[in-house]
Parts: C-alpha cells; structure tokens; sequence
C-alpha cells in the first residue's frame, strides 16, 4: 500500500503546482503533529532544549508546529523530485556560502586528494542539497535502505537519476573508504540520537548526548575532508532555496582514536548547532535526542496557537 501510495503521490507532484503542493502538505503535517501525542510531545521537548526554556512554554510548542509545517514543505519536495529538471531547481538556488562558494569549497577540499565527507542533518531540504552538490561533482549519499524491496528500489534508483549514487548504510564500510581514496565526496545525514552510553558524546545545546562517530572514524581513517552543509527552505515560503557550505574540517589525528573521534564529532555537532539554531524550525528530529530528557513533561493543556 504505502509503495502504490508513494508512487501515486509522485505522479500528482508533478501534476500539481508548486504553491498548491505547499497549501496541502503543510496542513496535513501540522495535522499529524496534534493527533500524533507521543511525537508532539518528543518534538516540543527537543525544541525546548534548542530555546533553553521548560517544555510547557508556549514558546516551544509553536515552534515544534512550525518544525511540522515545514516538514510538510520537504515531504512535498521528497515526491516532487522525481519530476524536477536539475537546472530548475539550480535556478531556485541562492548559495549563501562566503567566497568561493560552496563549490568552491568543495573544490578546495578535494584538491588535497583525500576526499570529502559532507555531513548534513534532517533539516531543511537534504533530498534537494544531495541534487544540487551533485550538478556540481560526482556524489555518493550514505542511505537506509526500505523494507520493502519494491519501495527500496523506488526511492534509490529516482536518486540515481538526480545524479546521486547510492550506498547502503547497513553494508560494510569498505564502499564508503574506497570512494574517499579515490578523492571522492561522500555525504551523510548524521544527526542520530543514540541511547545514553552508546555511540560517541558530544554536547549539543548544551546538553550531553550520543551520537554515532562514523563519520569521524572515517574522516581519520582516509584522512578526508568533513564539511558540514545544508539548504533550507525561504521563511516566506517562495520557491528559493538557500545553500550554505561550513568550513572543511581538516583534523589532525593524536593518536588517540577514542579522543580523536569525539573531538572531531564534537566539531561537526557545534557547527549544527550553529545552522539549526539560527532556524531550528526546519529541524525535523522527532525522536528523543538527549537521553535525560522528559518528553512526557510537556503538557499539552495550553494552546501552542
């Protein structure tokens, strides 16, 4: 059913006008957040950890709606992608990266010849940032793979004819290290919380929390590059795009794996916070991201309107 779904979804996107898409998606989203308890509650306490406010402030719960609204503006653009034409969503595209640019960024980075690892997170447009760095050098997305083989394939081959080539989070990191030793550029969605304990620890809005170090791992493994980078949506809700590339991160291992792979974690985590708390509204992390916190405490009696 959702394959059938899906594909039928994908069909009227391409039918459907851009500001029209945006009218439905948006109020279905916003819809789902009130009658999905557990998940508003989730998204209110980890909004109220970014604000630095009690989870029953108003504050936070109208931003939690907002994260929803939005998320409606990227599950729009996820089923209209396989009708969009590369240059049409360049065309749409503002590069807010300080000279040179985001590709020169990326440019600079390979010049070294190690590779580079673009780490992202569920934020903004990410489906439209893999497209657009794509247009500009050859791209491998690190991805989940679907239960549904039929779905699975769905979704990875409309990737692969927007230019993005796929690889399978769940097989061996052997694919990943052999595309950075060609100089290749990698990029991951790596802002997974991970059960208190588990994983690697970095301070996150000023909060501890777990999250894996792979990417770290292996940026000290091949010696590549990390740069975060996003594109968000515009706030006034026009069809521009905003792309921005951090700095690269050239780290110098110590020796000590364990510190190495923390510290560089902990770079890449202070640079999100940067990015998603200048518009955390288009953060869409439904599920609990700092482990001591208390999504149950978020009282739902007062109005987020």
């Amino acid at each position: 059913m959702v394959y059938w779904l899906t594909r039928a979804a994908s069909w009227l996107a391409g039918r459907t006008p851009r500001p029209l898409r945006l009218a439905i998606a948006g109020p279905l989203t916003v819809f789902a957040y009130y009658v999905w308890a557990a998940k508003r509650r989730v998204t209110i306490a980890n909004m109220a950890q970014i604000l630095g406010v009690a989870p029953g402030d108003p504050r936070a719960r109208r931003l939690a709606r907002r994260s929803w609204r939005n998320y409606g503006r990227y599950i729009s653009d996820f089923f209209y992608l396989p009708n969009a034409a590369t240059v049409t969503l360049l065309a749409r595209m503002r590069d807010v990266t300080p000279a040179p640019g985001a590709y020169g960024r990326i440019d600079e980075a390979r010049a070294r010849g190690k590779g580079l690892l673009i780490a992202t997170a569920h934020f903004g447009a990410w489906d439209v940032a893999g497209v657009l760095v794509g247009a500009h050098t050859p791209l491998h997305v690190v991805v989940d793979s679907f239960p549904d083989p039929r779905m699975d394939t769905l979704i990875q081959e409309q990737r692969r004819e927007l230019g993005m080539e796929v690889l399978r989070v769940e097989q061996s990191p052997r694919q990943i290290l052999r595309v950075l030793k060609q100089n290749g550029t990698v990029a991951v969605v790596m802002d997974r919380p991970l059960p208190a304990g588990e994983g690697t620890p970095v301070t996150f809005f000023g909060r501890r929390c777990f999250v894996p170090g792979g990417v770290a791992q292996l940026a000290l493994l091949t010696g590549a590059a990390v740069a975060p980078g996003y594109v968000w949506y515009d706030a006034a809700y026009s069809a521009t795009y905003y792309g921005f590339l951090d700095e690269p991160i050239y780290f110098t291992p110590t020796g000590d794996r364990d510190a190495d792979t923390q510290a560089l974690t902990q770079r890449i985590y202070a640079a999100f916070e940067r990015t998603i708390g200048d518009r955390p509204d288009q953060w869409y992390m439904f599920r609990p991201f700092w482990p001591d916190a208390a999504p149950d405490a978020a009282p739902d009696a007062a109005p987020d309107a």
